[in-house]
């Protein structure tokens, strides 16, 4: 078999499109195949799966991922056809499906983009708790409660009715 051969393999070309999509220059990808960049020029020019293989960049599969990813995040709808076969023959049927949105591509979506707010860490456990009974025990499970303490609580709740009724 000889090279140009070779290199259209499965094998070969996930090498390829693995290469570009690290952003491997075409110099160097010329010499990983051993060629000289006029060699690779031409080769893509005359070998399409080839040229398919080198033609997915760094930046434009991040873009699909990140297009993906939204997808998949907002949910989506699409078309499925099939042929079924019926007394009077064939016939399409065309159905619409929905995908719902899935929670995971949601978290990392917004785990990314808005880490301030969607971090889920301990130290910043997002948006500041509104004012309720929660937010007045604070850390109240770490701490003893002696004494009056109970009662305290008891008439900070009674004199202000927002901090056990939901706002």
């Amino acid at each position: 078999m000889d090279r140009a051969g070779f290199w259209q393999k499965p094998g070969p070309l996930a090498l390829l499109r693995g290469w570009a999509r690290d952003g491997v220059p075409a110099e160097e990808i010329a010499r990983r195949m051993g060629l000289r960049p006029l060699g690779l020029r031409l080769w893509r020019k005359k070998y399409p799966a080839i040229e398919e293989a080198l033609a997915l960049n760094r930046e434009m599969a991040d873009y699909q991922v990140e297009d993906a990813l939204l997808k998949a995040a907002l949910g989506y709808r699409y078309r499925e056809e099939k042929t079924e076969q019926t007394d009077r023959g064939e016939k399409l049927v065309t159905t619409e499906k929905e995908v719902s949105p899935n929670v995971s591509a949601i978290s990392l979506w917004l785990k990314r983009r808005r880490p301030e707010v969607w971090d889920g860490g301990e130290d910043n456990a997002g948006p500041a708790p509104e004012n309720n009974l929660f937010a007045a025990l604070g850390n109240w499970e770490e701490e003893v409660l002696q004494g009056d303490a109970v009662s305290g609580l008891q008439s900070a709740a009674e004199a202000d009715p927002d901090l056990v009724e939901a706002s």
